[in-house]
């Protein structure tokens, strides 16, 4: 794609201007010699710096059709902001007057570039603005829909409640399995499925044992309490149940668990499940599992080289739930290919109908690293009228059931500029899911592809570390985050906020 960008202000890098194009061109690259039949120009004064007053100018072009829209005066926005907002107020609303002459159509989620939309929304609502404020910021400001707005409003209120007695000590623990027995087209996770690879699996977990032992040492003398432990992946479960035992006892032993200590495995793969994983995972003391269909439709998962059937996941889930388990969670994807609005359903009245407690509804996002691709497999559509119905009703079904939103995030490159939400029963959302994808609490990680946050008290600063992608040069790291670094980063003065 070409792109043009006139930007006289001190305000917006040039990364802003390429993810508020991607909004209407998923999928596009950024190119000086691109030849291709996409272009946008950007425009962007200050007119006025003591008033906040600037002048955008947008043009977008697709094929032969193009269009433009100018945005120019001043704004008091709902709830006060800084400088930059004006910037991006301005520059955002004639992007999306000219998207909507260009196709047709407006987005849901505005010109919000961020993969963290709830973040903003209890920002706010954390400052003593009401609900009726931040929807006034969401639609009048951001020009988010007002289903997207709600969502985003209500699923903060839910998290305000849930973090109501989190601690600044309190902090989390992510341990990274990152190998799955086959790889899924849609895949954009650090896994690994092939024999050679599964070689490394036995050096693999004892490195990753060691910095287990390490990290726990740290939490202890930085004087901190583990509130949430996720083993995620990957798959974990393509664990033997030997292996299973081995590393979650390595957990036990390093890191303080009690009965406030949210502790979350995630299955995953169906096929990857049986008695014996499950009864290894029950034995640690693990209260929450994951089991993964992302559709019970056979013909789509054959689609999409999900090598399992719905009958094998409706095995799994019925074994985990005879177990006991606390908490089970079940994850679907809307927009996968080959389905259909009435499949999409009943894969959502099938995990629903068997008691799951958490659902997870993502939304099919185009990564690099996936085999499925925009332009070839026809998903060169921002509007994506199938992925936001399927979501839309996956919201309205769901709250029937009795589940609530709970986390909500968003991808590049999603197909119909949707999300992904967590949906939850009161009382079984997922903590580590918050603290993580909020970023409002420390959470220390282990294993390759995982990254260490470390978040100041004032959640005004975050450190990170992280660990290389691939198992193969995890093994060859010495060390993670270092414990003069981490003292250094909690014991020093924080601007104020």
């Amino acid at each position: 794609m070409k792109l043009e960008i006139d930007n006289r202000t001190p305000y917006l890098n040039d990364y802003y201007f390429q993810t508020l194009a991607l909004l209407y061109f998923p999928g596009e690259k950024f190119r000086a010699d691109d030849s291709g039949e996409n272009f946008a120009y950007f425009l962007l004064e200050e007119t006025d710096a003591q008033n906040h007053i600037f002048y955008s100018k947008v043009r977008l072009a697709s094929g032969s059709a193009f269009a433009e829209a100018e945005w120019s005066g001043g704004y008091e926005p709902t709830i006060p902001m800084n400088d930059d907002f004006y910037a991006m107020n301005a520059l955002g609303k004639a992007f999306l007057e000219a998207g909507r002459r260009l196709f047709g159509f407006g987005l849901p989620w505005g010109y919000i570039t961020g993969l963290r939309p709830v973040k903003r929304a209890k920002y706010y609502l954390d400052r003593g603005y009401s609900a009726e404020q931040v929807m006034g910021l969401f639609e009048r400001d951001y020009d988010v829909s007002f289903e997207k707005a709600d969502l985003s409003v209500e699923t903060a209120l839910v998290q305000q409640k849930m973090l109501a007695d989190i601690k600044p000590n309190d902090c989390g623990l992510y341990v990274s399995i990152p190998f799955c027995p086959t790889r899924c087209d849609y895949c954009s996770f650090v896994s690994y499925s092939n024999a050679k690879l599964f070689a490394l699996i036995p050096d693999y977990l004892e490195k990753l044992m060691r910095d287990i032992a390490a990290t726990g040492e740290l939490i202890r003398r930085l004087g901190m309490r583990v509130r949430a432990i996720y083993i995620g992946g990957g798959t974990p479960s393509i664990l033997e149940p030997d292996r299973i035992n081995r590393l979650l006892g390595c957990i036990s032993k390093n890191i303080e668990i009690s009965e406030n200590t949210e502790y979350t495995f995630e299955g995953g793969r169906p096929d990857t499940l049986n008695k014996a994983k499950l009864a290894a995972v029950k034995a640690n003391g693990v209260k929450r599992m994951s089991i993964n269909p992302q559709t019970t439709n056979d013909a789509v998962l054959e689609r999409i080289g999900r090598k399992h059937s719905s009958a094998q996941f409706f095995k799994a889930a019925e074994e985990a739930f005879a177990f006991g388990f606390d908490t089970l969670n079940a994850d679907l994807i809307a927009a996968l290919p080959g389905d259909s609005a009435e499949s999409f359903a009943k894969s959502l009245d099938d995990v629903i109908d068997l008691g799951f407690q958490n659902i997870t509804v993502h939304t099919l996002s185009i990564k690099n690293a996936a085999t499925i691709r925009f332009t070839e497999d026809g998903y060169y559509d921002p509007e994506g009228e199938f992925a936001r119905n399927s979501v839309a009703y996956a919201r309205k079904r769901l709250k029937e059931a009795g589940l609530s939103p709970y986390y909500l995030y968003r991808q590049k490159n999603t197909v119909g500029n949707a999300e992904n939400t967590g949906y939850s029963v009161c009382g079984k959302e997922n903590l580590y899911n918050v603290i993580m994808m909020e970023e409002h609490s420390t959470v220390f990680a282990c294993g390759a592809g995982s990254i260490t946050k470390l978040v100041s008290p004032s959640r005004s600063e975050i450190l990170r570390h992280a660990y290389p992608k691939y198992p193969f040069e995890y093994l060859r790291e010495e060390k993670g985050i270092g414990e003069d670094e981490a003292f250094a980063f909690f014991n020093r003065k924080e601007e104020t906020v």
